[in-house]
């Protein structure tokens, strides 16, 4: 009986020690990292208050998430479900460009991002929003990337502008960034080659530390005001493809993006096209004659929010 009794004791008082040692070893519970304010405070106008209602609905979204990118992720796949152009989430988004602040310039590389397309004009077909639907397929062939800026002579400035602009508002040089870093990627890029776009390779340096191969689709940048009526005259800053000199492939000579800063690094754009393309470009008129319309929502962001975007999934190419 000892033998037993011993082998007894000796099981009882080895777990009692394992737990007992397990409870004094169990590491404190993981305590959340607090997002740098960068990634949680939006860069509003002064004039824009919670007392909005919209606003304060945009307020009440970010509740328990992590950042801005989060809540512009929510958004993104609220629309993917919601085929209503007229969703609500399009006038937050709305809401949202009308507090963003104009950059005075912007400069370097930028990573891309859709949020939503939306029909409009021919493509507005019973208030569905068939091209928001097609994106997700499209996106897996889509090799878009960002957007880079240089500053821009005021010689070469003049003579893609056909001498229009003058220098009096800062400019600078803007390319569209497409990689090749997959066979889909590079097919796609392949198809435009053959089309006749126009690509040009990147530098080895650009190519080692950034993730794109080419840049074509280039545009004049500066500060102008929108011509988005829904913007109601407000200052943005501008991408124009529309100069003839840029030979801008169709339907992009169409196009004029309008952007502004939302947060300290993230920008949220507008894609806006003319819907009357029986008049050439001419800066002189007055915009509301070409009957330009919001085709959709999208962003540039720096390498911070690049991070969290792919930690979160959002907009990421298979």
């Amino acid at each position: 009986m000892k033998p037993i009794l011993y082998l007894i004791s000796s099981m009882l008082f080895l777990i009692v020690c394992i737990c007992s040692c397990s409870t004094r070893e169990e590491p404190p519970p993981p305590v959340e990292t607090e997002m740098p304010k960068k990634l949680t405070q939006f860069t509003f106008m002064d004039r824009c208050s919670e007392e909005d209602g919209l606003l304060a609905e945009i307020h009440n979204d970010m509740k328990g998430k992590a950042t801005i990118l989060d809540l512009m992720k929510l958004y993104s796949d609220e629309l993917a479900k919601d085929v209503d152009v007229n969703s609500p989430y399009f006038q937050k988004l709305q809401r949202i460009f009308d507090c963003g602040i104009t950059p005075e310039t912007m400069s370097g590389y930028l990573h891309g991002a859709v949020i939503a397309f939306r029909n409009e004009a021919m493509l507005k077909v019973f208030d569905v929003n068939t091209l928001n639907l097609k994106w997700p397929l499209a996106r897996i062939f889509s090799p878009w990337t960002g957007k880079t800026f240089e500053e821009i002579s005021l010689e070469k400035l003049k003579a893609v502008t056909d001498g229009f602009e003058k220098g009096e508002t800062p400019a600078v040089w803007g390319s569209n960034t497409y990689t090749t870093r997959s066979t889909k990627k590079r097919v796609s890029v392949e198809l435009m080659k053959t089309l006749g776009i126009e690509l040009i390779d990147a530098s080895p340096e650009e190519i080692q530390a950034r993730d794109y191969n080419v840049k074509g689709f280039f545009l004049v940048g500066k500060r102008a005001t929108s011509v988005n009526p829904a913007n109601k005259g407000r200052n943005v800053f501008q991408f124009n493809y529309r100069w003839p000199a840029l030979q801008t492939f169709p339907p992009d000579n169409y196009c004029i993006d309008e952007m502004v800063q939302i947060a300290e690094g993230l920008y949220l754009g507008q894609l806006l096209y003319a819907t009357d393309i029986t008049k050439a470009y001419d800066p002189t008129l007055d915009p509301r004659v070409y009957k330009y319309k919001n085709f959709g929502y999208w962003m540039l962001m720096d390498d911070d929010w690049h991070k969290r975007r792919m930690e979160i999934s959002f907009d990421v190419s298979p």
